[in-house]
């Protein structure tokens, strides 16, 4: 009989000490930093990306995202990408930086773009996502336990931009270049 009242003060103690020392469960912050896409001259290239900053007081934490651009026209066609990254840290803050692609601003070639006729233009869009996920931890004993961490954060949005191919100087487009 004492050895099971001992344990159960043992278990009282540890989720009173836990309950003080404890991480809110909104510990997790995450921002989320879209690029200003752009297309990069008047060729087939764009600058891209987004970066995510996660931050978080469990030693655990997760974060990336994706991206996909896409066109109105049909004979351009897309840009995937994707990119996550881990870390664990001990007895400090966990703060992870993750770009997406792997630098920010990104140049990548839209495909298509060559037979996208001259003195065109065309709305495209850098769908992005973004998310966050920090580590669990359980503590004490069921039933008598509690769970820290596991906070989780998702998002998307949108950049527009243009692409335009110049004309030609026959007067069938918007500019002089042959």
């Amino acid at each position: 009989m004492k050895t099971r009242t001992g344990s159960l003060r043992a278990v009282a103690v540890l989720l009173g000490f836990a309950s003080v020392f404890s991480i809110p469960a909104h510990a997790l912050t995450v921002k989320v930093l879209p690029y200003n896409v752009v297309q990069f001259g008047t060729g087939s290239g764009i600058q891209l990306g987004h970066s995510v900053i996660a931050g978080t007081n469990i030693n655990k934490l997760t974060a990336g995202g994706s991206f996909l651009v896409s066109c109105d026209r049909k004979e351009l066609g897309t840009i995937p990408g994707q990119r996550t990254l881990s870390s664990e840290v001990i007895a400090k803050y966990n703060q992870l930086y993750v770009t997406i692609p792997e630098t920010v601003p990104s140049l990548r070639n839209l495909p298509g773009f060559l037979e996208f006729p001259r003195g065109q233009q065309s709305m495209c869009y850098y769908n992005w996502t973004a998310f966050a996920e920090e580590g669990t931890y359980t503590i004490g004993a069921p039933p008598l336990s509690i769970t820290v961490g596991g906070a989780k954060f998702s998002d998307s949005g949108v950049v527009t931009f243009w692409m335009r191919k110049p004309g030609t100087a026959d007067g069938e487009g918007d500019t002089c270049i042959p």
